[in-house]
């Protein structure tokens, strides 16, 4: 999920962002695929969490997000956002279209979101996403995390394979995006 998936999930590393990566763990527990991203962006909070939280910007963060808009129908306290993605490894691609409940959470000094897939909404059984920013320092720590379920068939052999190696490409593109816009001056 890259608002969540981001959120939250094919392009490779933008050379004019530095995001440092500490930990990226992605791993398969059929038929939950689960990912830890933990960074240090070198941007502020304010300005990180700023760019991140006006979801406008997402397919900017992320060229692989087509689209993104706000919908109406969320759960109390919430705001409904859909995102299509475009997902390849090598010729094969897809869309991961998503429809998440998203709420924005502040607690002991971090600036957070929470997202949970809509099951009917999306090509998606099961999906959930929390995404934290801290201070650290002049720099952003994030912590990101998020476990989904596809709802659309994966080809048996390669598959895993193609989906870790996708969330792993749209993790690092998301908190690289991140740093570039807030350090370019992007956030609101």
């Amino acid at each position: 999920m890259r608002t969540a998936l981001a959120m939250l999930i094919a392009a490779l590393c933008t050379p004019a962002a530095a995001a440092d990566v500490q930990t990226l763990q992605i791993e398969r527990a059929a038929p939950l695929y689960r990912m830890h991203l933990v960074a240090r962006l070198d941007s502020p909070l304010a300005q990180s969490f700023g760019v991140f939280r006006d979801f406008s910007n997402l397919p900017r963060i992320n060229d692989a997000i087509e689209v993104a808009r706000s919908m109406t129908g969320a759960t109390p306290g919430a705001q409904r956002l859909y995102t299509r993605i475009r997902v390849c490894v090598w010729f094969f691609c897809t869309h991961l279209d998503q429809v998440q409940d998203i709420v924005e959470v502040r607690e002991h000094g971090a600036l957070g979101l929470d997202a949970r897939v809509i099951p009917e909404l999306s090509n998606l059984r099961y999906g959930r996403a929390r995404w934290r920013m801290t201070h650290c320092g002049r720099q952003t720590c994030l912590d990101f995390q998020a476990e989904l379920e596809p709802d659309f068939w994966i080809p048996p052999l390669i598959g895993p394979w193609a989906i870790e190696r996708a969330m792993r490409n749209e993790a690092l593109q998301t908190a690289q995006g991140i740093e570039r816009l807030a350090r370019t001056g992007t956030s609101p």
